[in-house]
């Protein structure tokens, strides 16, 4: 099963990178690509088993995740993708945020594993490293960092 990890260093204290990362609802916030995010019926949106329903700029296509783990204490969220137009499937995503005691900064660490056809292992780790560095710049864009 190919994984990727991507890490970052951002300039910014970690509870207030968490207040957004830690936002199951408000991806398209910062997150470049994403229009909207609707939680679907059936439960709130910091609920394990939440569903966001993501629209996607210039793109009918619709991406749904659901909320697997939200962990304050140690600054983690987990979602798995049931439904997008990826190149990938199968795919269970965390965010691991870590405090850089000596600068006051975040260590930003995102991390996936996903199936894909066979043959294309590469190009799902190429794209899948790719989403979540421009994540991770957005992110510190959107917090003027």
């Amino acid at each position: 099963m190919p994984k990727v990890f991507v890490s970052t260093v951002i300039n910014a204290p970690l509870e207030r990178v968490w207040r957004v990362a830690s936002d199951f609802n408000g991806l398209p916030a910062w997150m470049p690509g994403m229009k909207d995010s609707v939680i679907e019926p059936g439960k709130k949106d910091k609920e394990i088993g939440a569903v966001r329903k993501l629209s996607m700029i210039g793109s009918k296509d619709i991406l749904r995740e659901r909320l697997e783990a939200l962990s304050t204490e140690e600054h983690l969220i987990t979602y798995s993708v049931l439904e997008g137009p990826l190149p990938v499937k199968n795919i269970r995503t965390s965010m691991r945020l870590r405090p850089i005691t000596d600068t006051f900064g975040t260590l930003g660490e995102w991390s996936t594993e996903f199936e894909t056809e066979k043959g294309k292992e590469e190009e799902g780790e190429q794209f899948m490293a790719r989403v979540f560095n421009a994540g991770f710049r957005a992110l510190k864009k959107h917090l003027n960092v």
